[in-house]
């Protein structure tokens, strides 16, 4: 099952992701902190270690380690607009995440990394989404009317199914990199995690 690019980068020009299929790069995200770090550098542009760690609760040592792993395997960098006056590194995100467990076909190692993966990113988001029940009904009608859970069921074929997963992206890609506060009438953006998945099934 491929895991698609999530829909939170800072740039809105277009979508950089790399296709991973090096298992030791794939398993930095075997760690859910990793997956929220770059969610929040793809949505809300550069960031220091202490800025990261204030949003996700935790502590700027923890958040460094973290990064210096992410960097290692070039999934984010230090921003090379940041100041160099000896203050804080400022990191960037330089790729979406994208792989297919496909690649991994006959190496049963890599198979359960990515399988792993795929259920840490899930479970993360699920998490995300069973805080939002509570969180969303403190923010107004407004948002408790925009905000939807769809689970439509459809007959497709293969080709049919990555030719969805492509149109969805290009309406996604409309919405991406929008890093002002509010929008054009003046309403209030927020932090909006989409997740799409689309996967054949037995009932």
């Amino acid at each position: 099952m491929p895991e698609k690019p999530p829909s939170d980068p800072a740039d809105s020009s277009a979508r950089d992701v790399r296709n991973t299929r090096d298992i030791e790069a794939l398993k930095v995200f075997t760690h859910p902190l990793r997956l929220r770090v770059l969610r929040l550098l793809r949505s809300e542009g550069p960031a220091t270690a202490s800025g990261l760690a204030r949003v996700l609760g935790t502590t700027p040592s923890l958040i460094s380690y973290h990064l210096r792993a992410m960097a290692k395997h070039g999934f984010i960098a230090e921003d090379p607009e940041a100041s160099s006056d000896g203050r804080e590194r400022r990191w960037i995100a330089l790729n979406d995440l994208r792989f297919s467990t496909a690649d991994f076909t006959g190496d049963e190692v890599a198979v359960e990394i990515a399988d792993a993966v795929v259920l840490t990113a899930h479970a993360d988001v699920a998490d995300l989404f069973e805080k939002s029940l509570r969180h969303v009904k403190g923010m107004g009608l407004d948002w408790q009317n925009a905000s939807f859970s769809a689970a439509p069921a459809l007959r497709l074929s293969a080709a049919e199914l990555l030719a969805l997963y492509e149109e969805l992206f290009t309406v996604v890609d409309r919405y991406r990199g929008r890093a002002e506060d509010t929008d054009a009438d003046g309403g209030r953006r927020e932090r909006v995690q989409l997740e799409l998945l689309g996967f054949p099934y037995a009932p």
